[in-house]
C-alpha cells in the first residue's frame, strides 16, 4: 500500500546501492507503478525525500548506541566505529553527506517525529563533554571527528582505498625508477595494501590523541592569527 513510510523505506533501500541524489521522484513513481503526482502527494517535495532518508540514516547510528559511561574517549570511539559501520552499509547516503550541505546533519521532520540528526549531534557532543573540555574545545572536537568520519566513509563508499586497486597501484609504483622516485618505490607494497581495516582505526586514534592533548596542555586549541588588512 502506498504511503509516506512505504516510499521512504523504498528510497532507503535504494540508497544502499546508488547515490541518494540520483534517486528521483519519477523513479520512485515508476517503481511503485503510480503517477509522480501521487509520490508528491504522500511525501511532499524532494527535500522531504532526502531528509527522510537521512533521518533514518542517523536513526541507525543512534539506535544501537549504549548509554554514556563517563569515559569520554571510549564513548567517542564507540560512537565513531558504529557510525562508520552504518556509513559503509549505506554508501549512497555517505556519498551524499560528503558532497552536499542540505540536511547533512539536522533534519526536516514531521510534527511529533524525532530529528535523529540532532540526537546524534547531542550524543557525540555529550560524550566529548565528559572529558572536561571547554565549549570551544567540544565544538571543534566534534567538527574534527565528524570531518574524519565523512572522509573515511566517503573513501570506503567510493572504493577509494588503495587495497581496492592493489594490483594496479603496486604495478605502477614498482615500475617507477627507484633513483627518481625512492619514496614511491619504498612504500609500493605497503601503500597498495592499505584498507579501512587498519586506516580507520589509526586515523581515529590520531584524531582523538590530538583532542586529548588539549586537556593535557590546559589551553584552548591553537588559533591561527589573521593579519588585519592595511
Amino acid at each position: 500500500m502506498l504511503s509516506r513510510v512505504a516510499i521512504l523505506q523504498h528510497a532507503i533501500k535504494l540508497a544502499k546501492s546508488m547515490p541518494l541524489d540520483q534517486i528521483s521522484m519519477v523513479q520512485l513513481a515508476r517503481d511503485f507503478g503510480v503517477a509522480p503526482g501521487l509520490i508528491h502527494y504522500y511525501l511532499g517535495g524532494r527535500d522531504q525525500l532526502v531528509s527522510g532518508v537521512l533521518n533514518d540514516y542517523y536513526r541507525q547510528r543512534v539506535g544501537a548506541l549504549p548509554s554514556l559511561t563517563g569515559d569520554w574517549r571510549a564513548d567517542v570511539e564507540g560512537i565513531a566505529r558504529l557510525s562508520f559501520e552504518v556509513a559503509v552499509e549505506n554508501p549512497g547516503v555517505s556519498i551524499y553527506v560528503a558532497s552536499h550541505n542540505r540536511f547533512r546533519l539536522f533534519q526536516d521532520v514531521e510534527p511529533g517525529e524525532t530529528d535523529y540528526g540532532m540526537e546524534f549531534f547531542n550524543r557525540m557532543t555529550s560524550a566529548i563533554m565528559q572529558g572536561g573540555f571547554t565549549a570551544e574545545q567540544v565544538a571543534l572536537g566534534y567538527h574534527l571527528i565528524a570531518q574524519y568520519l565523512v572522509s573515511a566513509s566517503m573513501a570506503e563508499a567510493s572504493r577509494q582505498l588503495p587495497a581496492y586497486h592493489q594490483a594496479f597501484i603496486e604495478k605502477k609504483l614498482e615500475s617507477a625508477s627507484e633513483l627518481q622516485y625512492p619514496g614511491a618505490r619504498f612504500v609500493s607494497k605497503a601503500f597498495s595494501r592499505l584498507s579501512s581495516d587498519s586506516a580507520f582505526e589509526e586515523g581515529l586514534r590520531i584524531t582523538l590523541d590530538g583532542i586529548e592533548a588539549w586537556k593535557r596542555q590546559s589551553r584552548q586549541p591553537l588559533r591561527k592569527s589573521r593579519d588585519k588588512a592595511a
